[in-house]
């Protein structure tokens, strides 16, 4: 079952590709029941990110003629995985830890303000959007908060003859940056690599196959991997890819809801992941789906059956444009 959500985000998010005031997104529920006879249902979400992702209608028109888009796909593997650890009685992932540290993803839509807000909740690791011409926020951010941990996204918006406007954001003591280029090559990675700064690949995953695929080149430190691309079972695999290859990985997700967050926690709880994009969406969203595990700048990771994230039924009422239902 798809549940079409609407939902208002409380500031306009905005990175190189544009603009994002609210968000519509696809919460999948894979329904079955127990030993007893007692219906569970597993939750996925789908939330493919305008001009990244496939079209919303575009999703929706495949999955009604029996096809399934990337993200879709993603969601269903995520709720499909989920109801199986709940039939089985098992947490998802057995993690390291019980709680995983905020690190808040900030737009170009004041930046600095955000940053030092967030910083009042005990956030101290950020993940600051950059396009051409628009970084001096990064050692603005830096000077306020001189001990937070500072990685970039420039969503694919640095040609090679801009690449020079990064070099100096390296003296900021930045942790890593995340796709600065359209197209991933040797030479290009190489030059930026110079700057001393850990270059990782985001959405330049589409598939399984592009993990290795850019992990082989040497300049390239890490990988970004999201379950609401890869689907659990691929985020999973990507993890594993990673660690064969003795390169980075880390989590990240789709300015999605608590419930396709509740799969990037996971993967960030994981003892050797690099640190990763893990805020609640209530700190981006008019409102959440489902109710917030943050404590002290920590997001609780709970050991309990799947992901043990239940959806609030009054919520996904309230922000519900439509249902559909996909059958078996």
């Amino acid at each position: 079952r798809l549940h079409r959500l609407r939902i208002p985000l409380t500031t306009p998010f905005r990175t190189a590709g544009g603009e994002v005031t609210e968000r519509e997104v696809l919460l999948v529920e894979a329904l079955g029941q127990n030993g007893s006879g007692n219906p569970l249902s597993g939750w996925g979400e789908a939330a493919p990110f305008p001009g990244q992702d496939e079209p919303m209608e575009v999703l929706l028109s495949e999955a009604t003629s029996g096809r399934f888009t990337t993200t879709l796909a993603a969601a269903v593997d995520q709720a499909e995985s989920d109801l199986a650890a709940r039939l089985g009685g098992e947490p998802l992932a057995n993690v390291a830890h019980a709680a995983v540290p905020v690190s808040m993803a900030l737009g170009l839509t004041d930046p600095i303000a955000r940053a030092e807000e967030a910083a009042q909740r005990g956030v101290s690791r950020f993940k600051l959007k950059v396009a051409p011409g628009q970084t001096d926020h990064v050692a603005a951010i830096r000077h306020v908060l001189p001990d937070a941990l500072i990685g970039l996204d420039a969503n694919r918006s640095f040609t090679d003859s801009e690449i020079g406007q990064l070099w100096g954001l390296a003296k900021h003591d930045i942790t890593y940056i995340e796709e600065p280029f359209v197209t991933w090559d040797d030479r290009g990675a190489g030059r930026l690599a110079e700057a001393g700064i850990p270059l990782f690949a985001d959405e330049s995953i589409a598939r399984l196959d592009d993990v290795s695929r850019l992990l082989l080149l040497d300049a390239v430190d890490g990988v970004t991997i999201k379950p609401g691309r890869l689907g659990w079972t691929g985020a999973l695999q990507a993890v594993e890819t990673a660690r064969s290859l003795g390169k980075r990985w880390r989590a990240s997700g789709l300015l999605e809801t608590g419930v396709g967050r509740s799969f990037t926690n996971l993967l960030a709880a994981h003892d050797d992941a690099f640190p990763s994009d893990v805020a609640p969406a209530s700190w981006f969203f008019e409102a959440d789906v489902v109710d917030d595990r943050t404590v002290a700048g920590e997001i609780e990771v709970p050991a309990v059956p799947g992901t043990g994230v239940v959806p609030v039924r009054a919520v996904l009422d309230r922000y519900r444009v439509a249902e559909y239902e996909l059958g078996a």
